[in-house]
């Protein structure tokens, strides 16, 4: 099962997020969003982090993988997928 398909057909609630972190799949999962549901979240593992997206017509899309190792550090990934879904959801917003 994918990141994606493991995901409800909808934005995540914050106690859903605080779910997530507490699962030992991943080191950190945290919402693009300062509030509300999210529809942008950031997973984060020792090797990798994923940046997801959800629209309403297309449901939730991996919007961007970033690798870690010795020359990329986690927060460097972070931000990078951030401003990858951050991005997604501009375009999205604008058709």
């Amino acid at each position: 099962m994918t990141l994606i398909d493991s995901l409800p057909p909808r934005p995540l609630e914050p106690q859903e997020l605080t779910s997530l972190n507490r699962a030992d799949t991943f080191e950190l999962v945290v919402a693009v969003e300062s509030d509300g549901p999210a529809r942008g979240v950031l997973f984060a593992t020792d090797s990798w982090v994923k940046g997801v997206a959800y629209d309403d017509a297309s449901g939730w899309t991996l919007v961007e993988t970033v690798t870690l190792d010795e020359e990329t550090a986690r927060i460097d990934g972070l931000q990078a997928c951030e401003d990858a879904v951050r991005s997604f959801q501009n375009d999205e917003n604008e058709e």
